[in-house]
């Protein structure tokens, strides 16, 4: 197992922030997206969960008993007299937001001034498809006000090819729309139906990743990997020429991801990329670790997911 040659183009990819600032901060609350912006991130990430009373709570799990005060599942609860009470888990205790509490940050004029800002809305394959319909009303007549700024701001990620249909229905040409996966044939099958595609690292790490990458890239597509904590990681996917790297620790991500490849001469980058996929994958042990990753996450999207 080879590793494909590295771009010859300088380029930084962009930060993204996995749930907000979560390396320092409980995740998927307002002061994690707050300081993920005070950090520098390009994009923010979170999840988004349907309470009982229809109302769109950020939370990555199908329960509250994780991150939460709470316990039971997210949809047999409301979200005012309930969920609106609940805090963090987390230190420092923080409420549970809405995905309304972070559209509003989003359109603070010194936020929505920020060129190229956008959030990435992760909608997890478990969730009820109701889900879309919910969030198209949200963005369409509550924040109708500020269509034109949120239809630059925001990107409908998808795991389900059951929500992709309804998904373009709802969003396509009014808001970019990422695939979010665990396995290359799916992202493949999706190269040219949707904007953005989004993979773990494990996926990118031999040549067909690369190749994969290429081909995005054919027919204009970003591609991002998540969820990278790891340095030596991160200059890998510097060095593959992906478009977005998922991280929690924004400050991390800044420094080596753009500072250090922003700054560095041409010859230096050209030893910087030379050298991050051999310095992390150098060893046959790792790669087939990666390997066996990649394959067991085909599987397990093919079974549970259906793509």
């Amino acid at each position: 197992m080879t590793i494909a040659s590295a771009p010859t183009a300088q380029k930084s990819p962009q930060v993204i922030a996995h749930r907000g600032f979560s390396g320092q901060h409980p995740e998927n609350t307002m002061i994690s997206f707050e300081k993920a912006l005070e950090a520098g991130t390009d994009a923010l990430e979170g999840d988004i969960r349907l309470s009982k009373d229809g109302e769109l709570v950020m939370m990555h799990d199908l329960t509250l008993q994780r991150t939460t005060t709470g316990t039971g599942a997210v949809a047999d609860h409301t979200w005012f007299g309930h969920i609106d009470g609940l805090k963090t888990k987390a230190e420092p205790a923080q409420p549970i937001p809405r995905l309304n509490d972070v559209l509003d940050l989003l359109i603070r004029p010194e936020v929505a001034s920020k060129e190229g800002l956008y959030m990435i809305v992760d909608i997890k394959f478990d969730n009820s498809i109701d889900i879309l319909d919910r969030l198209h009303r949200l963005l369409e007549e509550e924040y109708k006000d500020h269509k034109a700024i949120l239809q630059q701001r925001i990107v409908i990620g998808i795991w389900h090819h059951d929500f992709l249909a309804r998904t373009q229905a709802l969003f396509q040409d009014k808001y970019k729309i990422c695939f979010i996966g665990l396995s290359l044939p799916a992202a493949r099958r999706l190269l040219n139906r949707l904007d953005y595609l989004s993979v773990p690292f494990a996926a990118l790490a031999d040549d067909d990743g690369r190749r994969f990458i290429d081909e995005a890239h054919a027919v204009h597509k970003r591609v991002f990997t998540w969820t990278i904590n790891d340095v030596e990681q991160m200059a890998c996917a510097v060095s593959w020429g992906v478009d977005g790297i998922v991280g929690d620790h924004v400050d991390v991500m800044v420094k080596h991801i753009h500072d250090q490849v922003t700054t560095a001469t041409p010859e230096a980058y050209k030893d910087y990329i030379e050298n991050a996929s051999g310095v992390h994958l150098k060893h046959r042990r790792r790669r087939w670790y990666y390997y066996g990753v990649k394959k067991a996450m085909q599987w397990g999207s093919a079974s549970y997911i259906g793509v």
